[in-house]
């Protein structure tokens, strides 16, 4: 239903500016959209109140958080919530000890200029899994998730460790749950759908299956899915070259999101970016562009 979704010159916009939303309107209509801006706005108990939902309660748990007060067993704060008001943005970020290098969940949300919401960042991280550092360069500097620049030791240690681009440990396997919730939150919000620019082949593969359609870009993954197939110009590109282009990779998820993220596209004379998804609250899309797909 949503597979081939096209931007109109000039979108309408889904509710009334942030700035616009008067407390009568929302005690008079609970379905009039609430920003981000100003869930940011409200004094800090109300504001936590709110964010609550977005952190699976079980989660917390599995780290000894407790899920009303975010604190641990020796009540040290283990949940951050970074706040830039003036732009809509907001970050909430969870470690299981005091000091940890990486944030076990992590999840950032920003208005956008359609009065709707982002999904800038998700990131679920088992913190007890082994760290591989493809978020700095040989030198010390940040990769920006290898968009940047790369650590190519690093990236193949990862990938023979079954991680994909992009990951510094491997996953925690609770997607679906933080989904879940963040519906909840949006819909809470009176928000009816979320928005996201995949990083990878390989998130764009699990935005699918949580249920997200492409604004742009299911035509990209639909050629993949073709090239990928015998006699593809990506299939006949994974000639051994590098480590991310091995003959094999073709057959899996995070063996062609190796070697996109290798810049396997240019054989397409494509680059990865543009890609944009939408998930309407409580709704499947039902993308599929690997079908019957191992990941």
């Amino acid at each position: 239903m949503f597979q081939f979704l096209q931007r109109k010159q000039e979108p309408d916009k889904f509710g009334p500016d942030p700035d616009q939303l008067s407390i009568r309107q929302l005690l008079d209509d609970s379905s009039v959209p609430i920003s981000i801006k100003a869930v940011l706005n409200l004094p800090e108990h109300a504001r936590q109140r709110l964010l609550r939902v977005l952190l699976p309660p079980h989660l917390l748990a599995r780290f000894q958080i407790k899920p009303m007060t975010w604190r641990g067993p020796d009540g040290d704060e283990h949940v951050r919530v970074v706040m830039r008001p003036e732009s809509g943005l907001l970050r909430v970020e969870a470690r299981h000890a005091g000091g940890a290098q990486d944030a076990f969940y992590s999840v950032e949300l920003q208005d956008n200029a359609l009065n709707g919401i982002d999904l800038n960042l998700l990131v679920l991280n088992d913190p007890m899994a082994p760290r591989f550092d493809t978020d700095f360069d040989e030198d010390g500097r940040q990769t920006q998730f290898g968009t940047l620049r790369r650590n190519l030791k690093e990236e193949e240690r990862a990938m023979a460790a079954g991680l994909a681009p992009g990951q510094v440990r491997s996953g925690l396997q609770a997607s679906r749950d933080v989904f879940q919730n963040l519906e909840t939150f949006l819909a809470m919000m009176a928000h009816y759908s979320v928005f996201l620019e995949p990083l990878t082949y390989a998130s764009a593969w699990v935005f699918e299956r949580r249920g997200f359609a492409y604004v742009r870009g299911h035509k990209l993954m639909d050629d993949i899915q073709r090239e990928f197939q015998d006699g593809g110009r990506l299939r006949k590109a994974l000639d051994g070259s590098t480590p991310f282009r091995r003959p094999e990779q073709w057959r899996t998820v995070r063996g062609r999101a190796w070697a996109v993220h290798d810049g396997i596209l240019a054989e397409m004379d494509q680059t990865w970016d543009g890609l944009r998804m939408v998930k309407q609250i409580g709704q499947h899309a039902g993308a599929n562009t690997f079908p019957d797909a191992v990941y």
